[in-house]
């Protein structure tokens, strides 16, 4: 205690790696523990705080949580906004973005896995998810512009046949996708041996996600395509082309 008796401190020592899931766990409960103890007594109305390796991993951890939450919040609503004015629809915007950011959560919890027993990282860096996010869910929206653009034109051309167009809209662009990660597969590759971990960390996630959306993102197109699509469409009705 100092000399006036107003301050306190405390050195603890955890057992557990200070950088771990577990110092972290075990920083939070404490914190809590302390809060509730001093609530009932003379003590309420004392100011708390945590510092050392694992509190200053949480404040990063927070801080890069309430951006990263803004920044897709950003994303999300405006890339919503242009899908509704390209697709004239309601509810493909809703499902393409709700492909997308599940594709965004399997992609990363499966390099969280790749990360533990492979890399032998306890957790992923703090800005992986951040820089994930943004690449995949960029890269994710242009395929699926570029889907139903290739599916827009097959119709324009003999209306009414929606499998057959479907089928030829994916394959194609299956095949620009497909491209795309031998790419980026190729290019992150040659950063692994730099050691830096979020780079790699970041490549991971994004060619799994690529690979994740190369095989569900046409079947969910051709699913949901005759729920949003032209109306007219769906009931058989010939739409003639401007083109001559």
């Amino acid at each position: 205690m100092n000399k006036n008796r107003q301050l306190t401190q405390l050195s603890v020592v955890l057992k557990a790696d200070p950088n771990s899931h577990a110092a972290a766990k075990t920083v939070k409960q404490l914190e809590k523990d302390v809060k509730a103890q001093i609530k009932a007594t003379s003590l309420s109305k004392a100011k708390l705080a945590i510092g050392g390796q694992t509190s200053q991993n949480l404040d990063l951890e927070t801080l890069s949580q309430g951006d990263f939450t803004r920044t897709a919040m950003i994303m999300i609503i405006g890339i919503g906004i242009a899908l509704l004015f390209f697709t004239r629809s309601v509810l493909q915007p809703m499902v393409i973005i709700a492909t997308l950011v599940g594709t965004y959560y399997t992609a990363i919890n499966l390099t969280t896995l790749i990360a533990q027993h492979l890399l032998h990282e306890q957790m992923l860096t703090w800005n992986a998810p951040f820089f994930t996010f943004i690449m995949l869910v960029a890269l994710g929206v242009d395929y699926s512009i570029f889907l139903m653009m290739r599916y827009r034109d097959e119709e324009l051309v003999d209306p009414g046949n929606q499998v057959k167009h479907i089928l030829q809209s994916a394959t194609v662009i299956g095949t620009v996708v497909m491209s795309a990660i031998i790419i980026l597969s190729g290019t992150f590759a040659a950063l692994i041996p730099s050691g830096i971990m979020t780079l790699i960390q970041v490549a991971i996630a994004v060619i799994l996600g690529l690979m994740i959306l190369v095989t569900v993102l046409p079947i969910i197109m051709s699913a949901y395509v005759k729920l949003t699509y032209d109306s007219r469409v769906n009931k058989g009705i010939k739409i003639k082309s401007n083109t001559k």
